[in-house]
């Protein structure tokens, strides 16, 4: 039997993953039993590494889709080419295979980003290769997935701008695991691994960078706060700054970086860079900075 916990551990050590640990051994035993993983969670808390750190893990080929409103089954499944059709008749020749059927064939892992942004008349053609591990290509034959066959889709919060609503019949077919954030002390490690830190710099633009963001998702006014990325960014740019006990640097660099990665909610009037600021002197005032 295999120890699920050193697994974890191998995963986190070769993939380079802080934390996460739970989410990983969740999906290891759903992968095990057989079980189809969505994962749901906000914009940049770590969906698609943890996804193809699982799959590179058991040797599977990976097979990713990003999802949005004009993702159609052929996308999904495949199609025949039309000039191959013509010259060679419908057959393998002609057949250009989509994702699905590549994972399918060669067992390997369907990685289907934003599930939720997928319209239901091609959520549909997915039913029976989520479940009885079967295509039906009408005009060629029926695929029959190879052992190992394994799909992990992501969903963004119900919440977020421009998702849809799974149907039921294709939520049934998948087990649920959530990914929030991490903690402060997970995230500070983070942002000093990703942004471009030297032996001398401390941890204070890593903790100040992250209080930051942790505030924006507690702000009345915002709707969705800055993902760990907008962290990692404001760490880079204070780094390379003049200054970086300088309130004036944080502000600009702050409305950088977390411009593009906040929401705010319907019928607020003050504009993002004025929160942003609130935010950033918010901080700075807590924090030993001088």
């Amino acid at each position: 039997m295999v120890d699920v916990s050193e697994t974890v551990k191998e995963i986190q050590d070769k993939f380079n993953i802080i934390g996460r640990a739970e989410e990983i051994r969740k999906i290891i035993i759903a992968r095990s039993v057989g079980k189809n993983v969505l994962i749901e969670g906000s914009v940049g808390v770590g969906k698609t590494t943890i996804a193809k750190a699982v799959a590179s893990h058991f040797d599977s080929n990976f097979y990713r889709i990003d999802c949005s409103e004009e993702t159609l089954p052929h996308n999904l499944v495949g199609y025949f080419d039309p000039p191959l059709a013509i010259s060679k008749g419908y057959n393998e020749e002609s057949y250009i295979y989509g994702p699905l059927t590549q994972a399918m064939v060669t067992g390997g892992c369907m990685f289907i980003n934003e599930i939720n942004r997928m319209p239901e008349s091609t959520q549909n053609s997915l039913l029976t290769a989520l479940d009885e591990r079967i295509l039906e290509i009408p005009k060629l034959k029926t695929i029959e997935a190879k052992k190992g066959f394994f799909t992990i889709a992501t969903q963004n919060p119900a919440a977020h701008i421009g998702v849809t609503i799974l149907g039921e019949a294709l939520k049934d077919r998948f087990i649920w695991i959530n990914l929030d954030y991490q903690t402060p002390e997970e995230e500070i490690l983070i942002i000093k691994k990703e942004a471009h830190f030297n032996e001398s710099d401390g941890n204070n633009i890593a903790q100040i960078s992250q209080q930051i963001i942790e505030f924006s998702r507690k702000t009345n006014y915002i709707m969705r706060g800055s993902s760990i990325r907008g962290a990692i960014d404001l760490a880079d740019i204070i780094l390379k700054s003049e200054n970086s006990k300088s309130s004036k640097a944080w502000v600009e660099a702050a409305i950088m970086s977390l411009y593009n990665k906040i929401e705010l909610e319907d019928g607020v009037t003050r504009s993002k860079s004025e929160i942003i600021t609130d935010i950033v002197l918010s901080i700075l005032n807590k924090a030993d900075f001088q």
